[in-house]
């Protein structure tokens, strides 16, 4: 049975890519603890998703998911070419991000079933 961590799937995917990765987290220690992840020389530009988790706390999902396309378009100017979405919280943004952008979107839960797939063979 494969066994993943649970950033492991998104960040092989978003390093495989060979393109700028841009990190999104909407809660701070993330961004301090989640780069060390990814390998060394890895281009990574990280962002907070300032006011996200409040905002989805509140049970606000468009001001959450608009906070992170906001992040997002951030990224995008610092030449970012693929969006990896740091929280599982943050899976639900995927697809705004993705219209908003026109960029590839990487989230945890759904990096983790495709390797997941792929391990088993199905």
């Amino acid at each position: 049975m494969p066994v993943l961590k649970p950033n492991e799937a998104m960040v092989a995917e978003a390093v495989a890519s060979g393109q700028r990765i841009g990190l999104i987290a909407s809660f701070a220690p993330t961004l301090v603890s989640m780069p060390a992840e990814f390998p060394p020389g890895t281009a990574l530009v990280t962002r907070l998703a300032e006011g996200a988790m409040e905002a989805l706390n509140r049970g606000d999902t468009a001001g959450h998911d608009a906070q992170v396309v906001e992040a997002a378009r951030w990224l995008q100017q610092q030449g970012c070419e693929v969006m990896a979405l740091a929280q599982f919280s943050m899976a639900r943004a995927e697809a705004a991000v993705r219209q908003a952008l026109g960029l590839p979107v990487l989230t945890t839960p759904a990096s983790a079933v495709r390797v997941l797939r792929q391990r088993l063979g199905a």
